[in-house]
């Protein structure tokens, strides 16, 4: 069963939320951004289910706490497109190999 938005925007702000400075969530990169607005709205449209997605995201979290925080988030997606059959493990591996060749910000402006 999928979330709705209010159970999602209410584990945005829960303990287990992404990190925050000033009660805002800390982007280090654009694609932590992206992945992130990714996610809620595949979660949001029903494509995701957020409960699987936050009990993966919990559970990659767990397996490496030193690993930073949007790796495990990005992990956590890539299972669960994979899982409910959204996207395919290869063309996710196509894809993140298509943006690692692309050169720092190539397609980001100041």
């Amino acid at each position: 069963m999928n979330a709705d938005s209010k159970t999602i925007d209410a584990d945005l702000v829960g303990s287990a939320s992404p990190p925050r400075d000033n009660g805002e969530i800390v982007f280090g990169a654009p694609w932590e951004r992206r992945v992130f607005g990714l996610t809620v709205a595949a979660c949001r449209s029903g494509a995701c289910d957020w409960d699987d997605f936050r009990r993966r995201l919990i559970a990659r979290i767990a397996e490496d706490e030193t690993r930073p925080y949007w790796q495990n988030w990005a992990a956590a997606l890539e299972e669960v497109l994979e899982h409910t059959a959204v996207v395919e493990q290869r063309e996710l591996d196509h894809r993140h190999d298509e943006f690692m060749r692309r050169s720092a910000g190539f397609d980001h402006h100041s």
